[in-house]
Protein backbone atom coordinates (compact mmCIF):
# COMPACT_ATOMS: atom_id res chain seq x y z
CA UNK A 1 0.00 0.00 0.00
CA UNK A 2 1.49 3.42 -0.99
CA UNK A 3 1.72 5.91 1.73
CA UNK A 4 -0.58 8.74 0.80
CA UNK A 5 1.48 12.20 1.15
CA UNK A 6 0.08 15.53 2.48
CA UNK A 7 -0.26 18.46 0.42
CA UNK A 8 1.64 20.13 3.52
CA UNK A 9 4.42 17.90 3.20
CA UNK A 10 4.74 18.97 -0.75
CA UNK A 11 4.30 22.69 0.27
CA UNK A 12 7.75 21.68 2.70
CA UNK A 13 9.46 20.02 -0.67
CA UNK A 14 11.99 21.52 -2.43
CA UNK A 15 11.24 22.27 -5.94
CA UNK A 16 13.94 19.52 -7.23
CA UNK A 17 11.94 16.64 -4.90
CA UNK A 18 8.33 17.80 -5.97
CA UNK A 19 9.71 17.58 -9.66
CA UNK A 20 10.70 14.10 -9.44
CA UNK A 21 7.79 13.07 -7.20
CA UNK A 22 5.61 14.29 -10.15
CA UNK A 23 7.59 12.28 -12.25
CA UNK A 24 7.48 9.21 -10.95
CA UNK A 25 4.04 10.05 -8.24
CA UNK A 26 2.09 12.04 -9.60
CA UNK A 27 -1.54 12.88 -7.57
CA UNK A 28 -4.20 15.74 -6.58
CA UNK A 29 -2.04 16.92 -3.64
CA UNK A 30 1.00 17.20 -5.56
CA UNK A 31 -0.67 18.82 -8.54
CA UNK A 32 -2.49 21.67 -6.12
CA UNK A 33 1.17 21.98 -4.37
CA UNK A 34 2.90 22.28 -7.83
CA UNK A 35 -0.25 24.78 -9.04
CA UNK A 36 0.08 27.02 -5.74
CA UNK A 37 4.11 27.32 -6.06
CA UNK A 38 3.63 28.21 -9.49
CA UNK A 39 0.91 30.61 -8.87
CA UNK A 40 3.13 31.95 -6.19
CA UNK A 41 6.54 32.40 -8.74
CA UNK A 42 3.89 33.50 -11.68
CA UNK A 43 3.21 36.51 -9.26
CA UNK A 44 6.79 37.41 -8.37
CA UNK A 45 7.81 37.31 -11.82
CA UNK A 46 4.67 39.55 -12.86
CA UNK A 47 6.05 42.26 -10.23
CA UNK A 48 9.18 41.83 -11.64
CA UNK A 49 8.07 42.24 -14.94
CA UNK A 50 6.11 45.26 -14.05
CA UNK A 51 9.08 46.87 -11.92
CA UNK A 52 11.31 46.17 -15.40
CA UNK A 53 8.56 48.30 -17.20
CA UNK A 54 8.68 50.87 -15.24
CA UNK A 55 12.39 51.24 -15.22
CA UNK A 56 12.52 51.12 -19.21
CA UNK A 57 10.06 53.76 -19.11
CA UNK A 58 12.03 56.02 -16.75
CA UNK A 59 15.29 55.37 -19.46
CA UNK A 60 13.01 55.99 -22.26
CA UNK A 61 11.97 59.40 -20.56
CA UNK A 62 15.87 59.70 -19.93
CA UNK A 63 16.97 59.12 -23.31
CA UNK A 64 14.05 61.60 -24.71
CA UNK A 65 15.03 64.38 -22.47
CA UNK A 66 18.67 63.84 -23.85
CA UNK A 67 17.34 63.65 -27.37
CA UNK A 68 15.85 67.11 -26.59
CA UNK A 69 18.88 68.93 -24.91
CA UNK A 70 21.28 67.27 -27.99
CA UNK A 71 18.64 69.19 -30.37
CA UNK A 72 19.34 72.35 -28.19
CA UNK A 73 22.92 72.28 -28.21
CA UNK A 74 23.15 71.56 -32.19
CA UNK A 75 21.04 74.73 -32.55
CA UNK A 76 23.46 76.84 -30.32
CA UNK A 77 26.39 75.04 -32.39
CA UNK A 78 24.70 75.93 -35.63
CA UNK A 79 24.61 79.59 -34.38
CA UNK A 80 27.70 79.59 -33.47
CA UNK A 81 29.27 78.39 -36.48
CA UNK A 82 27.16 80.82 -38.20
CA UNK A 83 28.25 83.50 -36.48
CA UNK A 84 31.76 82.29 -37.24
CA UNK A 85 31.31 82.22 -40.85
CA UNK A 86 30.00 85.84 -40.27
CA UNK A 87 33.20 86.94 -38.80
CA UNK A 88 35.26 85.44 -41.08
CA UNK A 89 33.48 86.76 -43.82
CA UNK A 90 33.74 90.13 -42.03
CA UNK A 91 37.31 89.77 -41.51
CA UNK A 92 38.04 88.95 -45.16
CA UNK A 93 35.75 92.11 -46.33
CA UNK A 94 37.97 94.47 -43.33
CA UNK A 95 41.40 93.22 -45.39
CA UNK A 96 40.10 93.67 -48.91
CA UNK A 97 39.31 97.62 -47.73
CA UNK A 98 42.42 97.83 -46.67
Amino acid sequence: MAIRKERSYYRMCPDSHLIEEARHNPNAELAVALGERLEKVQTENDKEIEALRERAALFESDANQFEDELCEFQHKIDVLELMLSERDATIEELKKGN
